[in-house]
């Protein structure tokens, strides 16, 4: 349901699932101009090669995104809960969490760990048949402290990995997307990726590791050069 047949209803809308919430925003981005996917494509392509070089040295700007993301979709859902302008809780909800996420950048690191513990395992717990909502509200809490605790102490390796991942899968799907804008191109990507589906996980992957490992120089190399400015003076 969104938020215009809300309204010809006269009552609030119920609160979106996050199933729902991220189909509603691909249906948006499907809707967009050509030369705007364009631009999302080629953005798309700078952004995953920047998080898979230097994603631990950008990881604040990575929990920013993702809470400025959260602001968007909770604004979203309370506009529309709430009756007011979509367009300013959207805006009021990534303001709100952006600027909250730069000073808080250890806490949403945490914060995004912890979710995806808890989306996980309590994914998980349903899928071999646990049904009480209590018992995956349990799950879904502890794994979240857990997760959090967890993402905290192994702070730099997770950052990497995890920058890794992200920046790799974003370059490669931005690639792709990039490529169909090329019919000739296009048809070849759209060829490989339908006889062998598995090409873009293993491309996934290679990229990824590759970029850890840069990651890992780039900041043992960055630690090295503290340490030698330190002993100089």
């Amino acid at each position: 349901m969104v938020a215009a047949e809300a309204g010809a209803e006269g009552g609030p809308l119920p609160w979106l699932t996050p199933d729902q919430a991220i189909r509603h925003f691909v249906e948006t981005c499907e809707a967009l101009p050509e030369g705007w996917l364009l631009a999302a494509s080629i953005l798309s392509v700078l952004a995953g090669l920047a998080f898979l070089l230097w994603g631990y040295r950008l990881y604040r700007w990575l929990v920013v995104v993702l809470f400025v993301v959260i602001g968007i979709v909770g604004g979203t859902e309370a506009a529309a809960y709430f009756g007011f302008n979509q367009s300013l809780g959207i805006v009021a909800g990534a303001i709100v969490l952006g600027i909250l996420a730069w000073p808080l950048h250890r806490v949403g690191w945490g914060m995004v760990g912890g979710l995806l513990f808890a989306l996980v395992l309590a994914g998980f717990a349903a899928y071999v048949g646990i049904e009480s909502r209590l018992a995956l509200g349990v799950i879904a809490v502890v794994a979240f402290v857990a997760g959090a605790a967890v993402t905290l102490l192994l702070m730099k390796p997770l950052i990497i990995v995890i920058t890794s991942l992200l920046g790799a899968s974003v370059l490669t799907e931005g690639t792709v997307a990039l490529a169909l804008f090329w019919p000739t191109v296009g048809r070849a990507v759209v060829r490989v990726m339908e006889s062998r589906p598995y090409v873009l996980v293993i491309a996934t992957l290679v990229l990824a590791a590759v970029g850890s490992a840069m990651q890992v120089f780039d900041t043992s190399e960055e630690k090295k050069s503290r340490k030698a400015s330190e002993r100089k003076d």
